[in-house]
């Protein structure tokens, strides 16, 4: 009786090369439903403390990779900054009459509207310092209140990772945020004390690009370089500037 002889098992190539094959096919196909399921994933309510991620079809290249914290929202309109567009500028820059503080980050572009006005986030203030700040979201408030500054820094709210300064803000008309949103123009997704304060502000568009999915892509320090400020002094108080008749992009 005649025994077929086995074939001889062959080490290598070929079959390393199709299972490498089927696995990159295999992972781009659950990068691609990932994504999808992104996409239709409802996105969360405009309210307060929420962040809009600037869509690639919005067309301004001044809005391009913008992430805005939205401070207000209401039928009267909304308000918020910039929070991934640092610059070179220091704080004492901005404000030389203030009390020395020792304070190491540097000011935020947070948009157009009312340039000459400071407005901070801290997280987590000590009980009772900013009482009349709004509580925007996850421990942090917003305040312009500059006279409080000493006492925060006192108080061991001296370190970017607790307390970032914005010049300026963004408003948009009633309505006319939720009529970009449905044009495409921004995702919705939620604001969080990680995400706001993130070390690396510059990554944060392209983190967060996917509507709400934050993928850990990380850029190497200096591709997007701190923009100059220009000369801005600075006033604030707790109370930000009427909103404007229509939008002012940063």
């Amino acid at each position: 009786m005649l025994r077929m002889k086995s074939e001889p098992k062959r080490s290598g190539g070929r079959g390393r090369l199709v299972l490498d094959a089927l696995s990159a096919c295999l992972f781009a196909a659950a990068w691609a439903l990932a994504g999808e399921a992104a996409a239709q994933a409802p996105q969360p309510q405009l309210a307060q403390g929420v962040l809009l991620v600037a869509s690639q079809e919005i067309g301004d290249p001044s809005w391009a990779e913008t992430v805005v914290l939205l401070l207000h929202h209401d039928s009267n309109g909304s308000l918020g900054v910039a929070i991934n567009r640092p610059t070179r500028v220091k704080l004492a820059e901005i404000v030389p009459d203030l009390e020395p503080v020792e304070y190491a980050g540097s000011v935020f572009r947070g948009g157009p509207v009312g340039p000459t006005q400071l407005v901070f986030l801290v997280r987590n203030p000590p009980l009772g310092l900013l009482p009349s700040a709004p509580l925007i979201v996850d421990g942090i408030r917003a305040s312009g209140d500059l006279s409080t500054l000493p006492r925060l820094v006192e108080l061991g709210h001296a370190s970017p990772e607790d307390l970032r300064f914005f010049a300026g803000h963004v408003e948009w008309a009633p309505g006319q945020l939720a009529r970009e949103i449905a044009d495409g123009f921004w995702t919705v997704t939620s604001g969080s004390a990680p995400r706001i304060f993130t070390p690396q502000p510059e990554t944060l568009w392209r983190r967060l690009r996917h509507a709400g999915n934050e993928l850990l892509v990380e850029q190497r320090s200096g591709d997007h370089a701190a923009a100059p400020l220009g000369g801005v002094d600075a006033t604030g108080s707790d109370v930000f500037a009427p909103l404007a008749s229509r939008s002012t992009r940063p």
